[in-house]
């Protein structure tokens, strides 16, 4: 009797029992049809299944991914059998869309997975079940076993063969209508039955699943002689004549050994299974004569460990042959990077010399990472060209990813690499052309998505992916202040490679501080050179403001302040039928509203006073800033009009929807050009590097420092040779430029030191997604366990899980997004993920799952106000302040009850009357939310004006004026970080360091509050004043900020973790993280211990509680929890 003739004793399986049985017969004739039948079986018994279960919910698609990642499918069946379910569908998708050999193991690890689920649902739906365990045995023998490459037609034939029967099968699966109350009887009222048993599938199977994909991805070919599985090893453990088995060994084309692969259970550790795969690395070394590079990995987390050179480190999936042939062969290439002499024809000062040395010399004490902060203008881009030139001829690198934010920056980076390293082979990405030709070249040039799409769609000439995890050895990032480590964070985790980041301008943000990106200290780059440095040495020059501001910009415009003319027109224009005078406000000047007489007294003030060239005949180069396109033309056509002697050649606009606009930037570059005046909406504002720019028009409003900092940058550049004259004279050389600013914007930034900066936006769809994983977990409580709001929680699992679903589509089509999210992915398309979520599981949700999930709802303006409605669920369920959103919904029932000639908005009078209230939102929950969000969310279209705002157009008489400078105002600094104040810190602690209250500080004893009440006096009163001391400190205590300072007694701490080491038997690893910590206490002042316990950077690598029972973990809580504890104010 075979395996699956049970099916065939009860008729309501006639729908997919023969396909099963057919699976069976197949598995010695034709692996691949066997795989295929075994996936139609199952996909015919998961609709079954939908067909007689009434609490099985149909979707919207009835493919078969789809069916079984419906929540309520999801729910009812057990996980280790959806797992099997998996195993059935996958096998059997690769040996139909793939073409390729079905090995005999993994047909009979199909045959066995539908075994067990076909056994379950038996169980679970049958009449008389029995005990049953399959039996290899039993399988029915043919003369012929060959696995050959099967062929395209025999397929579609035998395919075509199984789907003629889908129209009978269907037909079954309708006249179930008779059986179906039966069946569901069953179902809820099991008469007693004997014990289920399954076979057993290993984890390492389904495991090896994901490894033996991942291989196959980036060119792999699993024959025996690329990728040997269970590779026989001798003398394991040096002991003579102890055999072992390599999970995987892979070899290169000369038939050397590459790596070895050590696997481990998804639900293990990988770091597990680290020792067995260095004693295997030993087996191959002593055989071959040269040490493989070692992988460890359970299928989601893999460690890549070249223990020759690094320590291990996470990578996103196993090395392609050629990259891992490249790492091979650079071992012995290397060169001391000390010896590599910098090209000064590239880089040449001395600061950027100093800047490439720095990273140098990280890189050879085996750090990764590297920030270089240095000011616009003092020639990032060079440096970074330096960087690789000296990185290629020390052959650490080969292959270099270039990425910026913005096109121009990716273009202007690519010619100055092309100019000044003409012998490299460069592509740009952006270039289809240039692509197809070159994609294969060392440098390549990038913007963030071209690449993240690249990695999964471009291919090599042997159909592999040509962007493998190691095919780039450094990666620059432009502009790295920019929010981009969060957003594109998968190209990151993706590309195992150096990271140099460039930036003028760091800051931390919440979502991804920079510092903390690079592994850095907070303000402690790999290097820095600041503009105020720049200016001392004469690499850059200094700026003078021209500070001035006019009656409209201030105040808008209004009756009180035209002219008695003006008035005069309004009132003329008003008689002859014009609508009546509106008052504008300012922030409408220059939105949409654009008076002639403004932006004619500002180009009048440019041309008069701005700095000129050519004896003064020609205004110097000169970008505005504006705020929009049609405020740029406006500027332009005013222009046009004053100075038409200049026949429309001297002032152009600059947006980026321009047709021509690269063009038009290449003749604004020219030093000869009659293009003088380029009017810029944000084309400008960063990476444009032209020297002989001597004039800046701030004509809009800036709010961020970055950007305003990017702004002035682009005067700061030396032009040596140009003459200038302004109202001094004239002179040889640009010594400064001139700032017109008529905005306060320098006033704004000397009153607000740090701007204000917006946060890294996240999509709504993401936004939602989190909102309701939070909801999800604050309904866990107890306060709500009434029934109502159970079901609702239950609704909210089952949306999650919808939007989860299609995750699995794409890990299965290898999309590297998914692959790098695969553990969680597997984690949370399962309903019991989410019966009682903790903090850590939100957090995953909210990092690794919303960035992925997908929102099919069409109407921006619903999804908008479903955002307001869960996120004041959220914040009402966590006892936060619902300001914000009930601000966001009064506003569109505001807005709403002024159009209650819409049908349907004033079919809901009611409700927003209610809503414009204040007072209506107290006492309310989350199923009125709910109900709220249900009844509004499609009128939130009508609370938005679609139609854009229409310009106007108007010449009144403004009067343009100085700003009032307070007396002794200096101008804001891109550091602002009160220097005198720090140097008398500075001086204070060198000259006291042996003060008995420092000198506790510093050897970890405990001050008493006495020695605190004089320190704060010192520091907070003395020296200067509280807030300079927060700014100095940057939000660190006082007690840090003097450790952090002064540096902790590094043999103070050795003394006190001592008792510890001597007490505790460790290993090198262990004794080497103990040292790291007491390095990181002596320069830091303190222990991050949410970092430590959680093993964030930089604790990372590897995470402690890998490494230490949990009695040594405890013990060095306590200890760390001492020194912070003894940095701490006195109550």
């Amino acid at each position: 009797m075979a395996n699956f003739d049970f099916l065939t004793y009860d008729k309501n399986y006639s729908a997919f029992s023969q396909l099963a049985i057919d699976a069976e017969r197949q598995y010695n004739k034709n692996t691949v049809f066997s795989v295929f039948a075994a996936r139609k079986s199952l996909e015919q018994a998961v609709k079954w299944m939908y067909s007689v279960d009434g609490d099985l919910r149909k979707p919207y698609d009835d493919s078969i991914q789809v069916l079984v990642h419906e929540p309520t499918f999801v729910n009812a069946v057990p996980s280790n059998i959806l797992s099997d379910m998996q195993v059935v569908i996958r096998i059997g998708n690769k040996g139909v869309h793939d073409t390729v050999v079905v090995e005999k193991k993994f047909a009979l690890f199909s045959l066995k997975a539908l075994f067990n689920f076909l056994n379950w649902l038996d169980y679970t739906y049958g009449v008389d079940y029995k005990q049953r365990t399959f039996d290899i045995n039993a399988i029915p023998v043919n003369k012929v076993v060959i696995a050959k490459k099967p062929n395209r037609e025999e397929i579609q034939k035998y395919k075509d063969e199984i789907e003629q029967k889908d129209s009978t099968i269907s037909d079954l699966i309708k006249q179930l209508a008779e059986a179906k109350a039966e069946i569901q009887n069953r179902k809820e009222n099991p008469v007693s039955k004997p014990d289920l048993k399954l076979e057993d599938l290993s984890e390492f199977q389904t495991r090896k699943m994901f490894i033996d994909e991942d291989l196959k991805l980036i060119g792999w070919k699993i024959d025996q002689v690329q990728v040997v599985e269970e590779y026989p090893v001798d003398d394991l453990e040096n002991i003579p004549g102890k055999k072992g088995y390599i999970d995987y060994a892979l070899f290169g084309k000369d038939g050397s050994p590459l790596a070895v692969i050590e696997a481990k259970k998804t639900t293990k550790d990988p770091n597990v299974g680290k020792q067995q795969a260095v004693l295997y690395a030993d087996c191959l070394e002593r055989k071959f004569g040269r040490r493989p590079f070692i992988f460890y990995t359970n299928g989601f987390e893999t460690f890549f460990w070249d223990d020759t050179q690094y320590a291990p480190r996470t990578v996103s999936m196993i090395f392609s042959m050629d990259d891992l042939q490249k790492l091979m062969d650079r071992r012995n290439l290397l060169s001391p990077l000390s010896s590599v002499k910098i090209n000064t024809e590239i880089s040449g000062r001395p600061y950027q010399m100093k800047a490439i040395r720095s990273i140098c010399s990280e890189i050879e004490k085996k750090i990764r990472k590297f920030l270089l902060v240095m000011a616009t203008g003092t020639g990032k881009t060079r440096t970074a060209i330096s960087i690789v030139d000296v990185l290629s001829r020390g052959h650490y690198v080969s292959n270099v990813l270039f990425l910026a934010d913005r096109i121009q920056l990716v273009e202007q980076a690519y010619d100055a690499f092309k100019e000044n390293s003409p012998e490299t082979t460069i592509c740009n990405l952006l270039d289809s052309k240039d692509k197809e030709q070159n994609k294969g070249a060392r440098i390549v040039f990038s913007t963030y998505p071209t690449i993240l799409n690249a990695i999964d769609t471009e291919k090599n000439k042997d159909g592999n992916r040509t962007f493998t995890p190691a095919h780039f050895d450094l990666i620059i990032i432009d502009e790295a202040h920019r929010s981009i480590f969060k957003k594109y964070r998968a190209i990151f985790e993706y590309f195992d490679a150096f990271l140099v980041g460039l930036t003028a301008t760091p800051r931390k943000s919440v979502d991804a501080s920079t510092f903390e990106f690079f592994e850095l200290q907070d303000d402690v780059p790999t290097d820095v050179y600041e503009y105020e440095t720049a200016i001392s040495d004469e690499y850059l020059v200094p700026y003078h403001a021209i500070e001035k501001t006019s009656t409209f910009l201030d105040e808008g415009i209004n009756i009180d302040n035209l002219s008695e003319e003006d008035l005069e027109k309004i009132q003329e224009a008003e008689e002859n039928g014009d609508e009546p005078f509106e008052e504008i406000p300012p922030k409408a000047i220059n939105e949409y509203v654009f008076n002639e007489d403004t932006t004619r007294k500002v180009l009048e003030d440019l041309m008069q006073k701005g700095i000129k060239i050519n004896g003064g005949d020609k205004l110097g180069k000169t970008i505005i800033f504006a705020y929009n396109k049609n405020h740029a033309q406006h500027i332009v056509d005013v222009f046009n009009k004053y100075y038409p002697q200049y026949k429309g050649k001297m002032c152009q606009r600059i947006v980026c929807d321009d047709s021509k606009v690269k063009s038009t930037i290449k003749e604004f570059k020219k030093s000869d050009s009659q293009l003088q005046i380029a009017v810029s909406v944000d084309m400008l504002d960063t990476g444009v590097d032209i020297p002989e720019i001597v004039n800046l028009v701030f004509y809009k409003k800036i709010r961020s420092k970055i950007k305003f900092w990017q702004m002035i940058g682009r005067g700061t550049r030396l032009a040596p040779n140009l003459i200038c004259t302004d109202e001094t004279g004239s002179y040889v050389g640009k010594n400064y430029f001139y700032i017109f600013d008529y905005l306060r914007n320098f006033e704004f930034f000397r009153e607000q030191k740090n701007g204000i900066e917006g946060s890294s936006a996240k999509a709504l769809s993401e936004r939602i997604f989190t909102h309701k994983c939070k909801v999800i977990k604050h309904l866990q409580d107890s306060a709500w366990a009434d029934q109502k709001f159970i079901d609702y929680r239950n609704q909210l699992v089952s949306e999650c899980l919808e939007q989860i679903a299609p995750l699995s589509e794409n890990l299965k089509r290898g999309s590297t997004s998914a692959i790098l999210a695969r553990q969680y992915i597997i984690k949370y398309q399962n309903e019991k993920a989410f019966e009682c979520l903790e903090e850590d599981d939100v957090k995953e949700l909210e990092d690794h799952i919303a960035p992925l999930v997908f929102n099919e709802e069409l109407d921006q303006y619903a999804k908008g106000f479903d955002n307001f409605c869960y996120g004041i669920m959220e914040a009402h369920l966590s006892e936060k302040s619902i300001s914000f959103y009930r601000g966001k919904i009064k506003t569109v029932a505001e807005i709403l009850l002024t159009k209650t000639s819409i049908k349907v908005v004033r079919d809901n009078l009611p409700r927003l009357q209610h809503l414009a209230v204040n007072s209506y939102y107290d006492g309310l929950n989350v199923l009125d939310y709910e109900e709220i969000r249900k009844e509004i969310r499609e009128l939130a279209q009508f609370s938005v004006d679609k139609q854009s705002q229409k310009n106007i157009f108007v010449n009144f008489d403004d009067d343009i004026h100085d700003v009032d400078i307070p007396e002794g105002a200096a101008n804001p600094t891109p550091a602002d970080n009160f220097d005198e104040y720090k140097r008398k810190v500075n001086a204070y602690l060198s000259e006291h360091m042996d003060d008995k209250a420092i000198t506790k500080l510093r050897t970890n004893q405990p001050l008493t509050k006495e020695d605190f009440e004089n320190l704060n006096h010192i520091f907070k009163e003395e020296l200067g004043n509280e807030q300079m001391f927060n700014e100095l400190s940057d939000g660190k205590s006082l007690g840090v900020f003097i450790r952090r300072v002064t540096k902790m007694d590094k043999s103070a701490i050795n003394n006190y973790f001592a008792e510890f080491i001597n007490d505790t038997n460790m290993n090198n690893m262990q004794i080497e993280f103990v040292q790291r910590l007491i390095d990181i206490i002596v320069e830091q002042g303190e222990i991050n211990m949410e970092s430590l316990m959680k093993g964030r950077a930089p604790f990372d690598r590897p995470k402690f509680f890998t490494i230490f029972g949990t009695e040594a973990q405890n013990k060095i809580f306590s200890l760390v929890r001492s020194i912070n504890e003894n940095a701490k104010e006195v109550a």
